[in-house]
């Protein structure tokens, strides 16, 4: 269908989902609050006694480390923020229960952490659940917090990788082994190598390379992958079509826990990304070839492995939760649907499309200011509201009168 697509269209169909990225970003004000919070925590769990022999670090990791963190659909839902804990060898004598359960305490013996922890402890986390400041939906998010060690060479190789090129590195080396409650060694294997593997910091390496795939121009891509720190606004392609693919997915799922997981959604976007400059392109391309990186095992079961660790597929759990994988071929031929939508529609009937995809409230609130920014931008002469030519069918979607939200 893009093939058929004036250059004007192309470029106003574009600027449309580049807006709607845009404005699934958290603000400045909700970035700030999770840093001081994510500071504040670390300082705290790092300068924990039991632990100050095997220098403990607090980073972050998923989609705050990735910059492809989005705003919850409603306006008291919680942002999503996940930390690791991460220790550079441990205590002979030390299990994944030890650690997880020190780490645990020294929460609890914190006036304000112990009060915020969430009663039910996480499989393979503890979770602080900011709500000090509920009047203010915005300022609500929970804490996800994953005790790890890593061996005693992973300073060492992420200072050699920071200074070679990423063809050069091998991203299992900087692996960590985790603490999960439901593993069978959980309270007895004081081996780390036993212990489940992970790799957060491998993943960010990799995916920062996938956004700057075929464009070297854009030398310092890897800044916009977090270590956090400052707030990064220009955001590559590839950051921006994992970002519109989960707001669809959370539109299309609501709370259902059988939702395909973010995790899946940015491995598979990342692998079919092929370094489009257009977000439109990119975003046609990536959901028409996702489905290309999902494999079989012997046994005919889905894998979609990652890329940085060979013990993992994330779609493991598909086989004892059949609802999760349906839902993600349900959820890939919706979006394939919808955006196809977008792309052929005029006039309101635009608007719709893009409420149905991305929440009718966000809709409303995108289009109400894209009509501002059209009015700016005729009153200084930098635009020709026309039937036919720049702005085309949006041009007159922006100037329609405003009805379809009247309805409800």
């Amino acid at each position: 269908m893009i093939e058929t697509l004036s250059f004007e269209k192309k470029r106003e169909l574009n600027n449309l989902f580049l807006s709607v990225a845009e404005n699934l970003d958290i603000t400045e004000t909700q970035f700030n609050n999770l840093t001081r919070s994510y500071n504040a925590v670390g300082k705290y769990l790092e300068d924990d006694p039991n632990f100050k022999d095997y220098h403990p670090v607090v980073t972050p990791q998923g989609s705050l480390r990735l910059g492809t963190i989005i705003q919850p659909i409603t306006e008291d839902g919680d942002l999503d923020v996940d930390l690791v804990y991460r220790l550079i060898e441990k205590h002979p004598s030390w299990t994944q229960k030890h650690i997880k359960q020190m780490v645990g305490q020294r929460l609890k013996t914190h006036g304000v952490y112990c009060d915020m922890l969430d009663k039910k402890e996480g499989r393979r986390c503890w979770t602080l659940l900011y709500r000090q400041d509920s009047d203010n939906a915005k300022k609500r998010y929970h804490m996800d917090i994953l005790p790890c060690v890593a061996d005693s060479k992973f300073n060492s190789n992420m200072e050699l990788y920071r200074s070679k090129s990423f063809s050069s590195i091998k991203l299992d080396n900087i692996a960590i082994r985790i603490t999960d409650n439901k593993a069978p060694n959980y309270d007895n294997s004081t081996f780390i190598f036993d212990w489940l593997k992970s790799n957060p910091d491998g993943y960010a390496m990799w995916f920062a390379d996938r956004c700057k795939y075929y464009t070297e121009k854009r030398e310092n891509i890897t800044d916009t992958i977090m270590p956090i720190g400052k707030y990064i606004k220009n955001k590559s392609v590839l950051q921006r079509i994992v970002q519109i693919l989960k707001r669809h997915r959370d539109i299309m799922f609501k709370n259902d826990e059988d939702k395909p997981i973010s995790i899946i959604i940015t491995t598979l976007a990342a692998r079919a990304y092929k370094g489009e400059d257009s977000l439109l392109e990119g975003l046609m391309n990536v959901i028409s070839a996702m489905e290309n990186y999902i494999t079989k095992d012997q046994s005919g079961n889905y894998v979609i492995s990652n890329p940085t660790n060979s013990e993992e597929n994330f779609a493991d759990k598909w086989p004892t939760h059949p609802k999760r994988k349906e839902n993600f071929f349900r959820w890939l031929k919706q979006v394939k649907s919808d955006v196809n939508s977008i792309i052929s529609a005029t006039g309101i009937e635009l608007r719709e499309n893009v409420g149905r995809s991305f929440g009718d409230a966000f809709s409303k609130n995108l289009f109400n200011l894209l009509t501002e920014q059209h009015k700016v931008s005729a009153i200084n002469g930098e635009i020709k509201i026309a039937a036919t030519g720049a702005l085309g069918s949006i041009g007159k979607t922006l100037n329609a009168k405003n009805t379809f939200y009247g309805k409800k």
